[in-house]
């Protein structure tokens, strides 16, 4: 139950439904995907989200 329950709030790629890979530091934070479908950047302090998407 526990386990659904974290598969839900995890983050996924929106073309392959694969977890994304995220690394966090002090300036922003980022989520790849493992295939390179989606990659998206979050600049906490200037409050700014970029998101790049592969359109095949």
């Amino acid at each position: 139950m526990l386990r659904y329950l974290k598969s839900i709030f995890q983050h996924r790629c929106p073309t392959c439904k694969e977890p994304l890979h995220t690394k966090v530091d002090s300036l922003h934070c980022t989520k790849q995907c493992p295939n390179g479908h989606y990659r998206e950047e979050t600049y906490s302090p200037l409050g700014v989200r970029i998101v790049y998407e592969n359109r095949e």
